[in-house]
């Protein structure tokens, strides 16, 4: 592929505007054209320039590498399953490529810190969710709108503006969870992904898209219009949950036209989804 003059002076200009969201938009589609135009609109910028400087940018992380590349080499833990942090985090690359992930994984760190003189493993299971809901929904205004976007399902957007698809959200229960050490697994409902707080094999069921409702199995199941069964709560593992963002965001994409994408994201799905067993 080779640009045309008019594009490529096009493209400089709007690199060199001083407004972070068209830089950080411009960036974007630089990786999306590939490493050798982005050369090619290197050479056309001038020395020291901001455009030259966010071309510079871009050309540092194609030495990085691939997408693809660290979707295969996402940590294993003893399971055998995936990291879910690093995946989430592998999975917002995808939409942001020059994302600083480990701004927001200090800012995850601030939340868990926070949250930690708060609970213990050995209060109430209540008293815990109720903490965490009341952290996530009425301090920190976190929310499942009606309507989602490309940014809905990348978590570091999804800290930026307190909103996400209820697996995003329910993803940011899980990991600080995580960080705490207390038993709080997803479960990957038919169309509603929650979570469930797992204590002495009793389970409570919890609807982050719901700010954090409890609900008891019966309820779960009419909430899907299903019929309960043994298969119905098992726990998602974190590929799974992983691989489900991923078929959302894809469908997103779909819906709003960009086959590009979307067909991107298939070839991504594709590495999650080998030997995916709870699909």
């Amino acid at each position: 592929m080779k640009l045309q003059p008019k594009k490529i002076s096009a493209i400089v200009s709007l690199l060199s505007e001083p407004e972070p969201d068209i830089a950080a938009s411009m960036r974007q589609k630089l990786y999306d054209l590939g490493e050798s135009v982005v050369r090619e609109i290197h050479c056309a910028c001038e020395e020291g320039s901001r455009a030259h400087r966010e071309v510079s940018r871009v050309l540092m992380r194609f030495k990085e590498p691939s997408l693809d590349m660290r979707f295969r080499n996402l940590a294993l833990n003893e399971l055998g399953d995936i990291a879910l942090e690093e995946g989430v985090f592998a999975l917002a690359r995808f939409g942001y490529p020059d994302l600083d992930e480990s701004a927001y994984k200090t800012r995850l760190g601030h939340m868990a810190f926070e949250l930690a003189p708060r609970v213990a493993p050995d209060d109430h299971p209540i008293r815990i969710i109720r903490t965490l809901n009341h952290f996530l929904f009425e301090e920190k205004g976190f929310y499942a709108p009606r309507h989602y976007d490309p940014d809905d399902t990348y978590l570091n957007r999804v800290l930026d503006r307190k909103r996400g698809w209820p697996i995003t959200i329910s993803t940011v229960y899980l990991i600080l969870a995580q960080r705490l050490e207390l038993p709080i697994v997803g479960v990957g409902l038919p169309d509603h992904y929650i979570v469930k707080y797992t204590n002495n094999d009793r389970d409570i069921f919890i609807d982050p898209y719901n700010r954090g409702q409890i609900l008891t199995a019966n309820e779960c199941a009419e909430l899907i219009g299903a019929t309960i069964s043994d298969d119905l709560f098992h726990a998602a593992t974190n590929r799974f949950t992983l691989f489900r963002m991923m078929s959302n965001l894809k469908n997103t994409y779909l819906g709003l036209d960009n086959q590009n994408r979307a067909k991107k994201l298939e070839s991504l799905i594709s590495i999650i989804q080998a030997d995916l067993t709870d699909f």
